[in-house]
């Protein structure tokens, strides 16, 4: 037997873990685009579905008119009673949403309602507005009903807007009538500046009335405040205007400077002295800067230097009880003490001139509370006079704002001008405004847009089968063979221009993507050095003995001898493939009642020889457990290059998963988009532990567009090339 060199693919368990990242994988514009081309038909029946019921309920709903007037308002910022008047102010949103707020007020919509008799229109006051109309014993009632009735009708039907930053407004009624809704919108300008009017004469005439009692309680506390101010004066002799302590004044501020150097004196040195004490504390009295500074220090330490290199000159020439060394060592000794003292004595000093400047501080202090006190003293009398004199001027300030007031509130009730007048009166349409049937579609389409590509999302995010070359090596953990296309219409047709089976293409295109995929298992299978080859497949209906019969024929195209063994007595698939009816076949060889060489059929391939069922068949005898199969195999392994065992499903028949321990190895095929992961997943745990070499995975019925054919061959600029 041919050595066979054993594919690396994952153990079981990391094919588990690596089936649970199933949604972890990237996402790209490739795989995108190819997730929307699977699922186009979910996005055009969700755009259909949605365009056409969005088209019917436009066409459902009851039209309607919008009339639109547009009036400016001047807004009054403040009241005539106001003490000032702004005038050429920047626009005030806060007064124009006050206007916005009084137009939708429901005083101006019951006027409207009454001015144009809505209480008896049945769109606007609905079942009320036939009753109000019966009459009877509960007529009043009724009407009054019908009229609150209509305004909330009104209201919920009257729309008003600012028109950008500005003063104008917009003031729009829908109705079903067009002549109604522009009715409707100018009566409610209208009754607007016609309310803005009344309320400004009435507020005036309130306002006047109150005004002029006002002015004459104002006029007499002005006359009251002015004589006690000059009764004050004249008691105390103050000089209106005339300057009083102005020396203490003049001696305050000098004082205070004096004061505030003093101070800031004062605590600089109690700095320099705790900072002084605290470096004595922990024995670095040369780190102040008064004792590093002094020239005695200076000298001092000068001297100690020179002794110090004399007495290192002594150590290094002589013993330790050399006379000049011991003496040196004396000097530096009084050296030392000698520099403490003069440490301490400036120390000293600094707290002294402490003392000092805080003394200094102290006077100034004292001085200055002085100055203070005569200030106030002074000065009582001026801070009472002018007390007096501004509450005189402020009384009379009063009185003259509150004559201007009178005046104005007395000119605006004499003058009617309303704050707001028509820029554009409302007009009748000809067409009705609502509903928008072209917007309406537009929305319906990128409604159904919306959902279909969500519906498609989700549907890939869910989706348990396999698609790519990746989700084969990292999903199930087998090694990507290739992918075989699906063949479709004219790719079907041999050179006669009949419609011909998938493996009978190879003949006439032997440079297609079809026969370029089978070319890749066989060099698969010759760099193994498998020789016995079963094709299994999860689930029915996957492709495996057309895969099987083209596999077969493209090794012969190659030159090899290869035996096709149809295993699959169920169904007879390569007898029904072929189309031929053989006396004889694999059932009859495996019992013993036909011999191999007498019933093998040859191809149209030279060096194809088929072995078939010759018709479909349930048996319980085991045919390939009772070493039957194993001796034909090893009889015709000396005979044939290859030998390919088309295989039952592997999920259900327990003769697949016999035949898979009897070949060398086993290619998986796996039908694109279709066979889910959980069969796939049992499929091989069934192999693993019966023993089978898994060769790969081979993905069939690939859809020729898709990114698992661009992926394996070239760009999809060539590929139709391919599928020639």
């Amino acid at each position: 037997m041919d050595m066979i060199s054993e594919p690396q693919s994952l153990p079981r368990g990391s094919r588990l873990d690596q089936s649970r990242h199933i949604g972890q994988k990237p996402v790209t514009l490739t795989s995108l685009g190819g997730t929307l081309r699977q699922r186009w038909r979910v996005i055009v029946g969700a755009v259909l579905l949605c365009s056409l019921a969005a088209l019917a309920a436009a066409f459902l709903i009851t039209p309607r008119y919008d009339a639109v007037a547009r009036i400016r308002i001047t807004p009054a910022s403040q009241a005539p009673l106001d003490f000032e008047t702004a005038k050429d102010q920047p626009l005030d949103q806060a007064l124009v949403n006050t206007e916005i707020a009084t137009i939708r007020s429901r005083d101006i919509a019951r006027r409207v309602v009454l001015q144009t008799g809505l209480q008896h229109d049945v769109e606007f006051a609905g079942a009320q507005a036939l009753a109000e109309r019966r009459g009877g014993p509960r007529a009043a009632i009724e009407t009054a009903h019908a009229t609150e009735v209509a305004t909330s009708g009104l209201l919920r039907q009257l729309s008003v807007a600012q028109q950008e930053k500005s003063y104008v407004l917009s003031i729009g009624v829908r109705s079903r009538d067009a002549a109604k809704a522009a009715r409707l919108a100018n009566a409610v300008a209208f009754a607007y500046i016609d309310s803005t009017a009344d309320l400004q004469t009435s507020t005036a005439t309130r306002q006047a009335q109150s005004g002029l009692s006002a002015l004459q309680r104002l006029s007499a506390e002005a006359e009251g405040a002015a004589t006690t101010v000059a009764r004050y004066r004249s008691a105390t002799g103050i000089v209106q205007g005339g300057a009083i302590g102005t020396i203490n004044e003049q001696q305050v501020g000098p004082v205070s400077q004096q004061l505030a150097a003093a101070q800031a004196q004062a605590a600089a040195l109690r700095s320099d002295v705790a900072a002084a004490e605290r470096q004595i504390a922990s024995g670095v009295s040369d780190a102040v800067s008064a004792v590093r500074s002094a020239p005695a220090i200076t000298d001092l330490r000068r001297q100690r230097t020179e002794a110090e290199r004399q007495r290192a000159q002594y150590a290094a020439r002589y013993g330790p009880k050399f006379p000049a060394l011991l003496q040196s060592n004396q000097q530096i000794e009084a050296l030392d003490q000698q520099i403490r003292l003069e440490q301490t004595r400036i120390i000293e000093g600094l707290r002294s001139e402490a003392r000092s400047a805080d003394a200094k501080a102290a006077d100034l202090n004292r001085q200055l509370a002085g100055l203070k006190q005569q200030i106030a003293l002074n000065n009582q009398a001026a801070v009472r006079a002018e007390s007096l004199q501004r509450k005189a001027d402020a009384a009379t300030a009063a009185y003259n704002r509150m004559a201007g007031t009178v005046q104005q509130a007395a000119q605006a009730q004499r003058s009617s001008e309303p704050q707001a007048r028509v820029l554009e009166r409302a007009v009748v349409l000809s067409r009705p405004t609502y509903p928008n049937r072209p917007a309406i579609g537009v929305a319906g389409v990128l409604l159904g847009l919306v959902l279909g590509v969500g519906a498609a999302l989700v549907g890939e995010a869910v989706q348990s089968t396999v698609r790519s070359p990746e989700e084969v090596e990292t999903m199930l953990g087998l090694r990507f063979v290739t992918a075989i296309p699906q063949l479709r219409g004219r790719r079907m047709v041999d050179a006669s221009g009949r419609r011909c089976a998938p493996a009978d293409t190879l003949r006439d295109a032997p440079v297609s993507a079809y026969s370029e995929a089978f070319r890749a298992i066989r060099n698969l299978v010759r760099s193994t050095g498998v020789k016995i080859i079963a094709i299994g497949s999860t689930l029915p209906s996957e492709g495996k003995t057309t895969s099987a019969l083209s596999l077969a024929r493209v090794m012969a195209l190659s030159g090899d001898r290869v035996l096709l063994i149809d295993c699959d007595v169920r169904r007879a698939g390569l007898m029904r493939a072929l189309g031929c009816a053989p006396e004889a076949g694999t059932i009859e060889v495996l019992t013993d009642a036909a011999v191999l060489d007498q019933v093998v059929q040859q191809d149209f391939i030279p060096g194809l020889d088929l072995l078939c069922v010759r018709t479909p068949t349930f048996t319980p005898t085991d045919l390939f457990d009772t070493g039957a199969m194993a001796a034909l195999l090893d009889r015709a392994r000396d005979g044939y290059d290859h030998i390919i065992l088309d295989t039952p499903p592997l999920l259900g028949i327990a003769d697949a998963r016999t035949l898979a321990t009897l070949a060398d190895g086993v290619l998986v095929l796996i039908k694109y988009n279709a066979t889910p992961l959980s069969a796939i997943d049992a499929a091989l745990a069934g192999l693993e532990q019966d023993g089978a070499v898994v060769l790969g995975g081979v993905l069939t019925m690939v859809d020729p567009r898709s990114e698992a054919m661009g992926a394996l061959y070239y760009s999809a600029r060539y590929s139709r090339y391919y599928q020639q």
